[in-house]
C-alpha cells in the first residue's frame, strides 16, 4: 500500500506546487469567479488560487483517514479487505486527479483572461467532462467491491448476502458508466450551466432505476 499512498500523495499535493510556481508569472489581480453564463463577475488577488489546492489537500486527508479507518475497523477476510482497499485507492486517485486537472483549468483561465488572450473555455462543459470520466472509472470498479460495512451500495437488503451485494453494486456501476458517457455527449453538445443540470438529472434517474431494478431482481430470486 505504500506505493499507492505515494501516488495519492503526489497527485494531491501537485496542484498546490504547480499553483505556487505559476503565481510568479501571474498578474496581481486576476479573474476569480464566473457567473452562470461563464462571464467574469469578480476579480481578486492571484493568491486566491491557493484556496482550491488547499481544499484538495483536505480531501486527501479525508481519503487517507477513511481508508485507514476501514483497514483498522473491518472484520472481513484479509483477501476481501485487501480487494476493497485497492478499489478505494483507485477511486480516491481518480477523484483527486480530477480535482487536480480542474485546478489546472482554473489556472489556465485565470492566466489567459488576465492577459486578454483569445482562449475560451466552457467551464461547465469542462467540469462535466472531467467528472463524467470519474463516474466512468468509479462505475467500472464499484462492482469489484466485496460485501462490507464501510463502502459501496449499502442497504438493508444488499447486506443480506454477497449475491445481493454484487447485483446492487454491478447495476450501480453500470448506471455510473452510462451516466458518465451520456454526460460527456450532452455536455459537448449543449454546454453551459444547463449541461451540468442535465448531468445531475441523468445520474439521479439512472441511480434510482438501478436501485429499483436491483431490488426487484434480488427479491424475485429470493422467492
Amino acid at each position: 500500500m505504500k506505493s499507492k499512498n505515494k501516488v495519492l500523495f503526489i497527485i494531491s499535493f501537485a496542484p498546490a506546487i504547480i499553483t505556487a510556481i505559476l503565481l510568479f508569472f501571474m498578474k496581481e489581480i486576476i479573474p476569480i469567479h464566473y457567473n452562470i453564463n461563464g462571464d467574469i463577475d469578480r476579480w481578486g488577488s492571484k493568491y486566491e488560487n491557493l484556496i482550491f489546492p488547499a481544499i484538495i489537500i483536505v480531501f486527501y486527508l479525508f481519503w487517507i483517514i477513511y481508508i485507514k479507518f476501514y483497514s483498522v475497523s473491518n472484520t472481513d477476510s484479509t483477501e476481501k479487505a485487501k480487494n476493497n482497499i485497492n478499489v478505494l485507492y483507485i477511486i480516491a486517485t481518480a477523484i483527486m486527479s480530477a480535482l487536480g486537472v480542474l485546478q489546472c483549468v482554473f489556472l489556465v483561465m485565470a492566466f489567459t483572461k488576465s492577459e486578454n488572450l483569445s482562449f475560451n473555455i466552457d467551464i461547465f462543459s469542462t467540469i462535466n467532462c472531467i467528472f463524467s470520466i470519474v463516474l466512468i472509472i468509479v462505475g467500472n470498479f464499484l462492482p469489484k467491491t466485496k460485501y462490507n460495512h464501510i463502502t459501496g451500495i449499502r442497504t438493508s437488503w444488499t447486506q443480506k448476502s454477497d449475491k445481493n451485494w454484487h447485483v446492487a453494486n454491478r447495476n450501480a456501476g453500470i448506471a455510473f458508466v452510462v451516466a458518465g458517457l451520456l454526460s460527456i455527449i450532452e455536455s459537448s453538445i449543449i454546454g453551459g450551466i444547463l449541461s451540468t443540470l442535465i448531468m445531475i438529472v441523468i445520474l439521479f434517474i439512472l441511480l434510482i432505476l438501478s436501485y429499483i431494478y436491483s431490488y426487484i431482481t434480488v427479491t424475485k430470486k429470493s422467492k
